[in-house]
């Protein structure tokens, strides 16, 4: 039986943006892959596998559950869980990783490193540690007036490793003033820190979008998310930039089917709520696919949404024609229900011919075209959310299909790696 949809993630970009972010970042500093929320529901032990084996020094993860997922599945790269681990078991899959240093914890403020030392204390095992401070996100961390006196208290006791310091940009997209605040006030804890530090302790501040702002912001190690699945630099607004981050190649399409096709006279409204009436004889195509599956609901466009000129989302026909394929992007119109989408072909069919619009023929809701209409950022942003929400929105229930396919080469013809982008 046919799927509805396919979620089809490409193994060969997603390598290829790893080691194109390593050349970014020069050989000095590491790479934290995230791969929390299962890699943003791409996978996470494949797309960890492909990360270590393309260079990740590290994985990220949010909770315990995440990393005892990586470590059944033989991940042998240490990995950090970023959210407060307040007690382990000896029978816990994480402990026999903690006492090895293959697991790493996040310190978040004094209470919280209490009950890490009772921890380490009763495994009779150093355990390394990073502290989060907070410059600014004011979520997990520790105050920057506090963090001092604990990098001193980790450094002293011997049950401890001060494996890592790191801060997060809370709006390193879009706010460089603010980003740059966050970035001077961890480096003068740091500065004042001074032997307390090991030289070994990794330094890590740095996002997707920092990442491909400056190098400044890099230190000894990156935490990347976005970046290793192709996407960061069309959601940076304005500033400085690293124009190499061009050459990323987003891995996720995203595709269904046609399962009918039908005619429509001028003046026909279509969906719930008749929020879309065709202006002309139209062609409209369902698409087996809905909210249910994560795709935004707000995406279907509507009269009034038209009449202020915001059109609503696009998808992207492969069209067999003249002996090859051709893509032509057509409107979603009307409500998006819960497993299924409406879309305009008239544009279409004039161009093609009806004959060669029918059911079966492939419709991709998500391309891997930068420059395509249903670019996976430009897509979330019509739909009034994120590139992050909406990979992390997709249905369990969706199949996820591995591929190599070869990235595009990008060229990027500047005369410096580091631009103002207006």
């Amino acid at each position: 039986m046919r799927e509805t949809s396919l979620v089809e993630i490409n193994l060969a970009a997603v390598s290829h943006n790893l080691r194109l972010l390593k050349r970014i970042v020069g050989d000095s500093c590491r790479l934290c892959p995230i791969v929390k929320a299962d890699a943003y529901g791409l996978g996470a032990p494949r797309i960890a596998r492909t990360l270590i084996g393309a260079g990740a020094d590290m994985l990220a993860v949010y909770d315990p559950a995440e990393a005892t997922e990586l470590l059944k599945r033989a991940i042998t790269a240490p990995i950090l869980v970023l959210m407060p681990v307040r007690e382990i078991d000896r029978l816990d899959e994480i402990y026999r990783a903690l006492i090895c240093r293959r697991l790493h914890l996040t310190v978040h403020d004094d209470a919280h490193l209490n009950d890490l030392i009772t921890v380490a204390e009763r495994f009779g095992a150093a355990i390394p540690v990073h502290l989060e401070i907070d410059t600014g996100m004011s979520r997990g961390g520790c105050d920057a007036d506090d963090a001092l006196a604990l990098i001193e208290r980790i450094s002293r006791h011997p049950r401890l490793q001060l494996a890592g310091l790191y801060t997060h940009f809370a709006h390193a997209e879009a706010d460089l003033d603010f980003t740059d605040r966050q970035f001077t006030q961890f480096n003068e804890i740091i500065d004042h820190a001074g032997d307390f530090i090991p030289e070994d302790c990794l330094i890590h501040c740095a996002s997707t979008f920092a990442t491909l702002r400056a190098q400044r912001y890099h230190r000894s190690m990156i935490r990347i998310g976005l970046a290793w699945a192709g996407y960061g630099l069309e959601m940076i607004e304005g500033g400085e930039i690293i124009i190499e981050g061009e050459k990323l190649q987003p891995a996720v399409v995203w595709k269904s089917h046609l399962v009918q096709v039908r005619s429509v006279p001028k003046g026909r409204t279509i969906g719930y709520s008749a929020t879309w009436t065709a202006p002309r004889d139209a062609v409209i195509g369902v698409v087996p696919v809905g909210y249910a599956d994560g795709y935004p609901m707000n995406l279907g466009a509507s009269d009034a949404k038209l009449a202020n000129d915001t059109p609503g989302g696009m998808v992207r026909l492969r069209i067999d024609a003249n002996g090859r394929t051709e893509s032509c992007d057509v409107p979603v119109v009307g409500a998006v229900n819960m497993d299924q989408i409406t879309i305009d072909l008239t544009d279409a069919v004039a161009r093609f011919g009806r004959a060669a619009i029918d059911v079966g023929m492939t419709v991709e809701l998500v391309s891997d075209d930068r420059a395509a209409s249903n670019h996976l950022p430009a897509l979330a942003e019509s739909g009034g959310t994120f590139a992050h929400e909406m990979l992390c929105r997709l249905n369990p229930r969706l199949k996820r299909e591995y591929v190599l396919r070869e990235p595009v080469h990008v060229e990027v013809d500047v005369a410096e790696k580091v631009v103002a982008a207006g």
